[in-house]
């Protein structure tokens, strides 16, 4: 199979040489962009005929037999190439009373760079690896969707010089929350080879649909290794005496039903995060070589009232916003631009300032008011410091550009606990955001009782607590530890909050973070600045927070 294979990427690299100068410059312009598009499904034939044919698709036909009993399987390997991406399905036909019968069909969730072959050729070989697997308990007459996963990376991110490393988990791609007790099993509707608690995290390595009637919407087959906790905040265990009790984890592979009630997909998309990384740094180079002016919206104030508001077509409410109109007549749809977005003024129509930003696009027309946005002065060039968020998986990276190899460095990466909207609270805001400043603590308020002190201003209000570090990214939103109360004594690491880092969205618009990942987290923003305003530090170098 192996020497097919290997034919059959040869006989793209050959289509590739003849479509070269088609997509040639395309390819390097798109590589992280269209690495995120996976190959669909085709409509083939139940059962096999000679003349079988996809529009659009050039086909590979072979004999193989996949589960030695002496009978080839009839393999149809499908695949085309669009601009600089080929995308490959794999449809295996099995011998059932005489006639081949379309009874797997396997696709990638990722298409593959033209750049990138060998990850082509290793992703193809998981197609023999699986099979014993998405095989099993196989019924007459059946057909299985499989869609096998595989690496978040890219070739323009570094791993070999993270700095941080106490709340990084080993699996980096792509994982199943577990948000219920679930059970792994050995096989589909199979026998139970392990319990999977709350807040686990097994990884993906395929998913499957079956065309049976009634049959369970969607099983993955993940990779799971039991640890004393879920969310990687490295705590330990001890006996009686006091002695550590050393991990000895155990691993396991099998198949975990996929309802909505019971599993969440997520991951670490590192792909992903660096694709919006790099329209940023697009937007600011193209600004710079225009001798355009960036600027930042200034909207924050501290502790102002909860004012209800829709969200926007990017999931953002109207608080510590400014509305962005789609024409200089406030007429049409509208966002709302959060405090800290980074835009370019690129006009002015009827005295609104027309403007363009790097994560919403444009063009968008704001009210020209004075205060409400200013010159951002220390963006000369491309920015090197990210920090990058992803509500949806709830997990943060932090990457550091090398400018002289054009890639990223990962620093650190953890679990995170972003912001959920309710009663005074908004979900972490989606955006790109220049970093206004860091402090050693945050302090954080609750409403009111009888006989507290409350907040010169806000009699409605009373400060209850505090965490360790902060850091503004947005309005009212910053990146902090775990909050307790001033009475608090212990490990933070102890409390229900820092069990919840990494399960849902939780917090009122703010991001937490273990106490010794947020210190770390400020010290290398901070750097060596020494731009202070009171208990804040102001970082010389830009960082840029880019909420997905």
């Amino acid at each position: 199979m192996r020497k097919k294979i290997n034919n059959i990427i040869n006989s793209g690299k050959e289509k590739i040489k003849r479509k070269k100068i088609e997509i040639g410059m395309l390819a390097l312009i798109n590589t992280v962009i269209g690495f995120n598009i996976n190959a669909d499904p085709l409509n083939l034939p139940k059962e096999y005929s000679e003349n079988i044919a996809v529009k659009g698709y050039e086909n590979d036909v072979f004999n193989y037999d996949f589960n030695n009993d002496g009978i080839d399987e009839k393999i149809v390997i499908s695949y085309n190439i669009v601009d600089n991406l080929i995308g490959a399905v794999v449809s295996i036909y099995t011998n059932q009373s005489g006639k081949d019968i379309l009874t797997y069909q396997i696709t990638f969730d990722k298409k593959f760079n033209i750049m990138e072959l060998q990850a082509m050729q290793k992703m193809l070989d998981k197609v023999k690896e699986y099979y014993p697997e998405y095989s099993k308990n196989i019924q007459p007459n059946e057909t299985r969707y499989i869609t096998i996963y595989g690496d978040n990376k890219t070739n323009d991110i570094v791993f070999d010089k993270v700095k941080f490393n106490n709340h990084s988990p080993e699996n980096t791609n792509n994982f199943l929350f577990i948000k219920k007790s679930s059970s792994m099993l050995d096989a589909p509707n199979g026998s139970v080879i392990a319990n999977l608690g709350y807040s686990e995290k097994p990884e993906i390595l395929f998913d499957m649909v079956s065309d049976v009637p009634n049959a369970q919407t969607k099983w993955y087959y993940t990779e799971f290794t039991k640890r004393f906790t879920t969310n990687v905040s490295k705590k330990v265990k001890k006996d009686k005496n006091g002695k550590v009790i050393a991990e000895n984890p155990t691993t396991v592979k099998g198949f975990v039903a996929g309802g909505d009630d019971n599993v969440s997909k997520r991951g670490f998309y590192w792909d992903k995060m660096i694709n919006k990384i790099e329209i940023v740094n697009d937007f600011i180079t193209k600004a710079i070589n225009a001798n355009e002016q960036l600027y930042i919206i200034t909207e924050y104030a501290p502790l102002s009232r909860d004012k209800p508001s829709k969200k926007d077509k990017f999931g953002n409410k109207n608080n510590q916003s400014i509305i962005g109109y789609t024409n200089s007549k406030k007429e049409g749809e509208i966002i709302n631009i959060p405090d800290q977005t980074i835009f370019r003024i690129i006009g002015e129509e009827n005295n609104m300032l027309k403007i363009e930003t790097p994560f919403y696009g444009g063009p968008y027309f704001i009210e020209k008011v004075q205060g409400t946005y200013q010159k951002v002065e220390n963006i000369k060039e491309e920015v090197n410091k990210f920090i990058a968020i992803d509500p949806s998986s709830q997990t943060e990276v932090l990457f550091q550009r090398i400018p002289e190899t054009q890639k990223y460095e990962v620093i650190t990466y953890s679990y995170v606990t972003t912001g959920k909207d309710g009663y005074g609270s908004y979900e972490t805001p989606h955006g790109a955001f220049l970093i206004a400043f860091t402090r050693p603590y945050m302090t954080f308020t609750r409403h009111a009782r009888p006989g507290d002190k409350t907040i010169p201003g806000r009699s409605d209000l009373a400060v209850a607590g505090s965490a360790k570090y902060a850091v503004r990214f947005s309005g009212g939103g910053y990146m902090h530890g775990i909050p307790t109360n001033f009475n608090f004594k212990g490990s933070t690491l102890d409390t229900e909050t820092a069990k919840k880092i990494g399960t849902y969205k939780e917090s009122h618009k703010c991001v937490r973070h273990f106490d010794d990942q947020i210190e770390f987290i400020v010290k290398w923003i901070n750097a060596d600045s020494k731009i202070k305003d009171r208990d804040n530090t102001i970082p010389e170098e830009p960082v840029i927070a880019v909420v997905l």
